[in-house]
C-alpha cells in the first residue's frame, strides 16, 4: 500500500510491520474443543451453504476454534500514519467493548487500518456505514450484517509450520494425518504458531467514510473464489489418486480424498449466501471432525476450496472511526502526464479480448492456449490456464486463475502497451512502481520482468509485445536455464519465491526464511524457430543465464533471503514481513543496465549489482507475471513431514481455501524514466557482482 499525502507517494524510511507479535503456542485440546466451532449437521461437499442468520454453533467451518491466533497490544504505526476520529453509527449493532484507538494511513482510493489486540479474538471485519446496510441481532448476540462489504484481516501467512493442523482424528495413512513441526534435530522446521492480521485493507474508500470495526470470535468465512462469472473448476490432481484407504477408530475407510470440482463465484451469489460482500474470508470449510456425525469420517481435504458456511459472529469489540483516503486528482510524486501510471479508478476500463492467438503458438503448437486482452493502458495475457479471469473492481486490476489438471505452469500477465528505455544518463534509473499481494511459495509467485530486443523498435508491434511470455519450469535457474522468451529476447527476471532451508540470522524467528528473491539475466539467443514443435519445451540456454545474489542460505546460493548491512551481513527479512493473501504491498524497483534496487513500503531492502554487458537490450517490454505452477505437487510440499522436509503449514489459505487457484490485485501501478534514486538510497548496501 502507498504512502500519500495530497495524492503524493513518499518515500518512508519507517518500515511498515504486519501487526503480529510472538503467537500463543495453544495447541488442538481434543476433539471436544475441536468440534465445538463446526456446524452440527452434515456438510455435503461442493454445497452452497445459504447465509440467511447465521448459525450459532461457534466459528463454523473456521477450522481452528480451538486455537486462538496471537495478536498484541498494540502494533506499530508508520510514520505517515494517524489516529482515525471517532464517529456514529445509527445501525442497530450487537452490544460489545470499546476496542480502543484505530490508527490508519491512507491510499487514493484505498485505507489500511492498525487495530490493537483482543483476548480471544478470531477476526476482525471492517464495513463502511453506508445506505443499504442492515443490522440484525439475535438472542445470542450473533450479529449479521446485510447489504455491505466487508473486509476481513485473516491469518498471517508465513512458510513456516504450524502444529495445529494436526487434526484430532488419525487417519492412519499419511496421505491424510499431517506430520508434527518438530523433529530432533531438525532446527529448520520450528513449530510457529498462528497469529492475526492487525491490519485490514479497505479499499473503495470514499472521503468521510463512517467505517464499523470490529474484533469478532470466529474466523469471516471463505466465500469462494471471486471472479466476473460462475464457473465450476475440475478437480483431476492425477498424481494424488482417489479414494484413499485409511483406518479411523480401528475401522477400514475408503475415503473420497477431494471435492469434484471447486466454484469462481460472482459477487451475487456471495452476498445472497452470505448477506454481504466479503473480501478476505478465510475461515475454511472443514470436514466432519465429530465422530457422532453420520458424515464421519471424512477426508480432511473433501471440502478443500469450498465455500465456508455462513456464520454470524458475536462481536467482541468495536470502533466506529470516520476515514479520508488522499485522493486521486494528482499523480504520484514526480509522476508527470508523459509518465506511464493507472490506479484502475475507471470501472468501464475493463479488459476486452483482443485475440486468441500469438505468435508463441507457431513455436509451440495451437494446443497452448493463448487469450490476449487488452484496456486503456495495459495488454493481458492468458497462457495455457484452466481458467483465468480479470477484471477491475473498487480501484484495482484482480487476476484470478488455475492450473490444467493441477499439474501444469500456467501464467497470467501485465504489460503496457509500450515499451520502456533503461537509463542513458549516469546514476539515473527506470523506476517501476507497483502494489500487489505477496504470498509466495516455490510453485506460485508474483515477478517482475524486463525483456526486449537488442534492436530498437524490434519488440512491440504496436501497442502489443510481439510474443507473449512464455516461461518454463526453471526458467529462472543459472543452471539448466529453460526458455522465457521463444524471440531469444535479453530478460531480467527478477522473482520472489517462498521459503529458505537453513536457519538464517536476521529474521524475526529462529528458522529459515519466509521469503526469497532470485535475480537472473538472460543474455539474447537464438530464437526458437517457428514450426519446429517441442523443441521449445526442451530447450535449453544455460549459457546465455547469470543469476545474481549472495549466499546466505547454503542450499539455495546466489538467492536474496535475508537484507543486508553495509558490512554484508544478514541485517533483516526480505519479504518475511509482507507476505499476505490480501494486504497489498508498494514495491518501487529501480533499474539500469548495471544495478537493480528494491524498496518496499518506502524502505530500501535489496540492491544488487549486475553485470552490464549481460543488459544489452535497446528497450523491453516490463512484465507483471503472476506464475502457478503444478498446484497437486505444491498440495503435497505444503504438507510434507518426512525428516528432510520443510512444511508449510502455516500457509493456511492456500492450504483449505486456494490450493489450485490463486489471486492477486494490483494497483497504483506505473513507470518513469531516467530518474534519480530516493535520497535515503545507501550504496553501501549494495551487493557486488559475484
Amino acid at each position: 500500500m502507498g504512502h500519500y499525502s495530497n495524492g503524493v507517494r513518499h518515500f518512508a524510511v519507517t518500515p511498515r510491520f504486519s501487526g503480529v507479535g510472538v503467537a500463543n503456542q495453544i495447541v488442538w485440546a481434543g476433539l471436544t474443543l475441536a468440534v465445538a466451532g463446526c456446524s452440527s449437521s452434515p456438510k455435503t461437499a461442493g454445497t452452497t451453504h445459504p447465509g440467511g442468520s447465521g448459525t450459532s454453533s461457534g466459528s463454523a467451518g473456521s477450522g481452528a476454534t480451538a486455537v486462538v491466533p496471537s495478536t498484541t497490544p498494540t502494533i506499530p504505526v508508520p510514520g505517515d500514519g494517524m489516529p482515525a476520529m471517532g464517529a456514529q453509527s445509527t445501525l442497530p449493532l450487537a452490544q460489545a467493548a470499546a476496542l480502543g484507538t484505530v490508527n490508519y494511513v491512507p491510499n487514493r482510493s484505498s485505507v489500511r487500518l492498525y487495530v490493537p489486540g483482543v483476548a480471544g479474538v478470531q477476526d476482525y471485519r471492517v464495513f463502511a456505514d453506508e445506505g443499504g446496510v442492515t443490522v440484525r441481532v439475535d438472542a445470542m448476540n450473533h450479529e449479521h450484517v446485510g447489504g455491505a462489504t466487508i473486509h476481513c484481516a485473516g491469518l498471517r501467512q508465513r512458510n513456516q509450520c504450524d502444529d495445529a493442523e494436526v487434526l484430532p482424528v488419525k487417519y492412519n495413512t499419511e496421505q491424510f494425518d499431517q506430520a508434527p513441526c518438530e523433529i530432533s534435530g531438525n532446527n529448520h522446521r520450528p513449530h510457529v504458531a498462528r497469529s492475526l492480521m492487525q491490519t485490514i485493507e479497505v479499499n473503495g474508500v470514499r472521503p468521510n467514510t463512517t467505517l464499523v470495526v470490529e474484533a469478532i470470535d470466529r474466523a469471516c468465512p471463505f466465500p469462494g473464489l471471486f471472479g466476473t462469472s460462475h464457473k465450476d473448476n475440475a478437480i483431476t490432481a492425477g498424481d494424488l489418486p482417489s479414494p484413499v484407504q485409511a483406518v479411523v477408530n480401528n475401522k477400514s475407510y475408503s475415503l473420497k480424498r477431494f471435492p469434484t470440482t471447486f466454484p469462481l463465484r460472482t459477487e451475487s451469489e456471495i452476498r445472497a449466501d452470505y448477506g454481504s460482500m466479503i473480501f478476505n474470508g478465510q475461515g475454511p470449510n472443514m470436514p466432519t471432525l465429530d465422530p457422532n456425525s453420520p458424515s464421519f469420517p471424512e477426508s480432511p481435504f473433501v471440502r478443500v476450496g469450498q465455500p465456508a458456511p455462513a456464520d454470524d459472529p458475536v462481536v467482541l469489540a468495536r470502533a466506529i472511526v470516520q476515514v479520508s483516503p488522499t485522493g486521486t486528482a494528482n499523480l504520484p510524486d514526480g509522476f508527470t502526464a508523459q509518465d506511464y501510471f493507472d490506479d484502475f479508478e475507471d470501472n468501464t476500463d475493463q479488459p476486452v479480448l483482443l485475440r486468441a492467438d500469438d505468435y508463441v503458438r507457431q513455436v509451440v503448437g495451437v494446443g497452448t492456449q493463448v487469450n490476449v486482452y487488452t484496456t486503456k493502458k495495459w495488454v493481458l495475457y492468458d497462457v495455457a490456464n484452466a481458467f483465468s479471469d480479470f477484471f477491475v473492481d473498487r480501484g484495482q486490476l484482480n487476476m484470478v486463475f488455475g492450473d490444467p489438471a493441477q499439474g501444469s505452469m500456467t501464467l497470467q500477465a501485465m504489460y503496457p502497451k509500450r515499451p520502456v528505455r533503461l537509463p542513458t544518463t549516469a546514476d539515473h534509473y527506470l523506476h517501476v512502481t507497483y502494489e500487489v499481494q505477496r504470498n509466495e511459495t516455490p510453485r506460485r509467485y508474483e515477478n517482475l520482468t524486463l525483456c526486449g530486443s537488442d534492436q530498437m523498435g524490434q519488440t512491440y508491434d504496436g501497442e502489443t509485445p510481439k510474443a507473449a511470455p512464455l516461461p518454463r519450469p526453471g526458467f529462472m535457474n543459472e543452471d539448466d536455464t529453460a526458455p522465457t522468451s521463444v524471440l531469444g529476447w535479453n530478460c531480467l527476471l527478477l522473482i520472489p519465491r517462498g521459503a529458505g532451508y537453513g536457519l538464517v540470522p536476521g529474521g524475526d524467528i529462529p528458522s529459515h526464511s519466509d521469503s526469497s528473491l532470485k535475480i537472473t539475466v538472460v543474455r539474447s539467443h537464438p530464437a526458437a524457430m517457428p514450426g519446429v514443435l517441442g523443441v521449445y519445451d526442451t530447450s535449453r540456454v544455460t549459457r546465455f543465464a547469470s543469476a545474481y545474489g549472495p549466499n546466505q542460505d547454503p542450499s539455495f546460493i546466489k538467492r536474496w533471503v535475508r537484507q543486508i548491512d553495509a558490512s554484508g551481513n544478514p541485517s533483516g527479512v526480505w519479504l518475511d514481513d509482507e507476505i499476505t493473501a490480501w494486504q497489498r504491498s508498494r514495491f518501487d524497483v529501480f533499474v539500469r543496465r548495471d544495478r537493480v534496487v528494491f524498496y518496499v513500503e518506502g524502505q530500501q531492502r535489496i540492491c544488487q549489482d549486475l553485470d552490464p554487458t549481460a543488459m544489452t537490450m535497446a528497450e523491453g517490454a516490463l512484465g507483471f507475471w503472476h506464475i502457478l505452477y503444478h498446484t497437486s505437487a505444491e498440495f503435497t510440499e505444503i504438507r510434507n513431514g518426512h525428516v528432510g522436509d520443510n512444511p508449510t503449514t502455516d500457509q493456511h489459505h492456500i492450504m483449505h481455501n486456494t490450493p489450485f487457484a490463486d489471486e492477486r490485485s494490483y494497483d497504483n501501478v506505473g513507470f518513469r524514466e531516467e530518474v534519480s534514486l530516493p535520497p535515503n538510497f545507501d550504496v553501501a548496501r549494495c551487493y557486488k557482482v559475484n
